[in-house]
Formats: C-alpha cells, sequence, structure tokens
C-alpha cells in the first residue's frame, strides 16, 4: 500500500511540474512576441515629428544680437621705423 501512494505523489510532482514549464514556455514566448512592440511604442526617437511650427521660437532667435569679428574690433600698433645702422 506504501508503493501506490509514494507513486501518487510522484505522478501529482510530475504532472504539476509538466503545468509549471509549460506555462513558463507560454509566458517566455509571449514576452519574446510582445517586448520589441512594446520597445517600440515607449521609445522617442520612433514618434513622430509636428509640422507645426512655433514662430514664437523662431522669432527669440531672430531677436538675438548675432556677434561677428567687426564687433570686437582689436587695434594692433604699426612698428615704429628703426634707424638703419
Amino acid at each position: 500500500m506504501k508503493r501506490n501512494k509514494i507513486a501518487g505523489y510522484f505522478l501529482f510532482i510530475s504532472v504539476f511540474s509538466l503545468i509549471t514549464i509549460f506555462i513558463f514556455l507560454v509566458q517566455k514566448s509571449y514576452d519574446n512576441l510582445m517586448g520589441p512592440i512594446i520597445g517600440v511604442k515607449s521609445n522617442n526617437l520612433t514618434k513622430p515629428i509636428d509640422p507645426n511650427l512655433d514662430t514664437a521660437t523662431i522669432d527669440m532667435v531672430e531677436q538675438k544680437k548675432e556677434y561677428s569679428l567687426d564687433t570686437f574690433s582689436i587695434s594692433i600698433p604699426e612698428p615704429s621705423p628703426t634707424p638703419a645702422p
């Protein structure tokens, strides 16, 4: 009688392990299928660009003062002539 009881436990553990492995494989397969899709949806580089121009920003950029070399004029003194020996 004891052998039948042990065999029942082994059968229960093996069936439970088989179901657990099957559920794990299904979950992993679903994750591999949906992972790239979720990654693309959350990626900021794949979002479309808004075609409407922000004119306030363009006006602000146009109002900024542009610096050039003429603004910062540096006078270089001329060398003084030296008498020949």
